[in-house]
């Protein structure tokens, strides 16, 4: 699986397919996918710097275990929350001003305590090396189904 930033890289690549959508792949568009990708890691970068290291406790999660073994996220079986939904059209100015966000975070991310550390809906209390390895498996999640709509779109125009 690649780097974070190499994920990222690629996100920024598809961004001239954002327009591209199909809702037997998936109810959203490329650039939708982009764009949740970007306010996920915006998101948990964001509370891993607001977090207190001295209050992280390790515990087990069936379902963090089974995904980072893994390394895949079954498709279709959660909706993500909505405060990392995109809303609305979708910009690609604000795209970018968020890959560019992204970008300073992960560095920002890089010199943080290893216990810092977020709480996700669904794998429970995560610290940063475990938080960024989630990062890199959500975001191939998405990179993949990104591919599925451009191959599609592309095998659909010949």
């Amino acid at each position: 699986m690649e780097s974070l930033e190499r994920q990222v890289q690629v996100l920024e690549k598809n961004m001239a397919l954002a327009h591209i959508t199909n809702p037997l792949i998936s109810e959203g568009s490329v650039g939708w996918h982009i764009e949740h990708c970007l306010m996920v890691m915006i998101t948990i970068i964001s509370a891993l710097k607001k977090s207190d290291p001295s209050t992280y406790h390790w515990m087990f999660n069936a379902r963090r275990a089974w995904v980072f073994l893994t390394q895949r996220v079954p498709r279709g079986r959660v909706k993500a929350p909505s405060f990392v939904q995109p809303q609305g059209e979708i910009n690609l100015d604000e795209i970018r001003a968020k890959i560019a966000k992204v970008y300073q975070s992960l560095e920002e991310a890089n010199a943080l305590p290893p216990n810092t550390h977020f709480r996700h809906f669904i794998f429970g209390v995560l610290d940063l090396k475990d938080s960024l390895y989630f990062l890199r498996i959500h975001t191939h999640h998405h990179l993949k189904i990104i591919q599925d709509l451009i191959d599609d779109n592309f095998k659909t125009r010949n």
